[in-house]
C-alpha cells in the first residue's frame, strides 16, 4: 500500500534539518582548516632555549597534525558543498554550478599536495 507525501509541517522540518547539516558540514570544514593553519604556524615558531623534545613536538605539529586537520577540514568542506548542490534543488542553477566548481577546485587542492598550502 502506497503512502501519501508527509504533511507540510514534516517537510519543513526535514528541509531545515538538511540546511543545518549543510551549514554544519561547511562550518566544521572551515573551522578545521583554520585549526590546521594555526597548528602549522605554532609549529613554525622558533624558541631560543628549546629542548630536543620540544623541537620534535613542534615538528610534529607542523608536519603531521596540521596536514591531518587540513585534509579532514577539506573533506567536510567539499562534502558540505556537494551536499548543498544535491539537496538544495530549489537553488538557482548558476549558484549550484558555482558551488560545484568551488568543490572541484577544493578537491584539486587536496589531490595536488596538501602541504603546498602551508608553504
Amino acid at each position: 500500500m502506497m503512502q501519501g507525501p508527509p504533511p507540510p509541517m514534516m517537510q519543513q522540518s526535514m528541509m531545515s534539518r538538511n540546511r543545518m547539516l549543510i551549514v554544519g558540514a561547511i562550518g566544521l570544514g572551515l573551522l578545521l582548516l583554520m585549526a590546521g593553519g594555526v597548528l602549522f604556524n605554532m609549529g613554525a615558531a622558533r624558541v631560543v632555549n628549546d629542548t630536543l623534545d620540544q623541537q620534535v613536538s613542534r615538528y610534529n605539529l607542523q608536519n603531521v597534525w596540521a596536514p591531518v586537520l587540513w585534509n579532514v577540514g577539506m573533506l567536510f568542506f567539499v562534502g558540505g558543498l556537494v551536499l548543498a548542490v544535491i539537496a538544495r534543488e530549489e537553488m538557482d542553477p548558476f549558484v549550484r554550478l558555482f558551488l560545484l566548481i568551488l568543490a572541484f577546485v577544493a578537491l584539486l587542492l587536496i589531490l595536488a599536495k596538501p602541504t603546498t598550502i602551508f608553504g
